[in-house]
């Protein structure tokens, strides 16, 4: 469970019996951003309009889908006006971890063939057309 607390305008979180704790100031919570998940120089899959402090904070490591859920109903009552498309938002961490995981296992990770190769397959796995 994420547990919360707000002081000047900054919105404290953390999971208990988990290392994860963050402060995020409330007037950057709702913010958006076009997600580029792929290195440098290489083919990149672009996902819109996604949270910017749920990809943060949940593709760090491999989180849980119950946090993230539970991260978008406090970005929804601090900032009830926000613009984020979740369902996108969801898929882009889910995407992103499954992309550091491939990328961590392939003996040239940066090599950007294979970069290139771990991208088709992410796009043509999730039926991205982006």
């Amino acid at each position: 469970m994420i547990i919360h607390t707000l002081k000047d305008n900054i919105l404290s979180i953390s999971i208990a019996n988990k290392d994860f704790s963050y402060r995020i100031s409330l007037k950057k919570l709702g913010n958006k951003i076009d997600w580029k998940i792929g290195e440098k120089d290489s083919e990149t899959i672009i996902i819109r309009g996604v949270s910017t402090s749920a990809l943060q904070l949940f593709t760090k490591a491999v989180t849980e889908l119950k946090y993230v859920e539970q991260f978008k109903g406090l970005v929804q009552e601090y900032c009830p006006k926000n613009s984020i498309n979740w369902d996108d938002t969801f898929m882009a961490i889910k995407i992103q971890n499954e992309y550091n995981a491939l990328s961590k296992t392939k003996n040239s990770a940066k090599d950007i063939t294979i970069q290139n190769e771990i991208i088709a397959m992410l796009t043509e796995k999730y039926d991205l057309d982006y």
